[in-house]
């Protein structure tokens, strides 16, 4: 009688585990889906930066010719003020 009792203890205790086996297992099935749009916009996210660093490079690059023209036409403007002042 007593091996009854235990073996009916032992079957709820697998069934429980079963149980508890599935649940996670479905939660695992949601992680991985979200796991994958992730990596998803990850990918996306490094498609749109390569266009974005190479414009942030030419913005840059278009800077410091600016500079340079603002410092030809003030050198030019000096010039110019130092022949009319003479």
């Amino acid at each position: 009688m007593t091996w009854w009792i235990s073996g009916a203890i032992a079957l709820l205790g697998l069934l429980v585990l079963f149980v508890a086996v599935g649940m996670l297992l479905g939660r695992l099935k949601r992680l991985r889906r979200v796991q994958r749009s992730l990596m998803v916009r990850l990918d996306q996210a490094r498609t749109l930066e390569e266009p974005v660093l190479a414009l942030q490079k030419r913005a840059e690059e278009m800077q410091e010719t600016v500079l340079r023209i603002q410092e030809q036409v003030e050198a030019r403007a000096a010039r110019k003020a130092a022949v009319e002042a003479s």
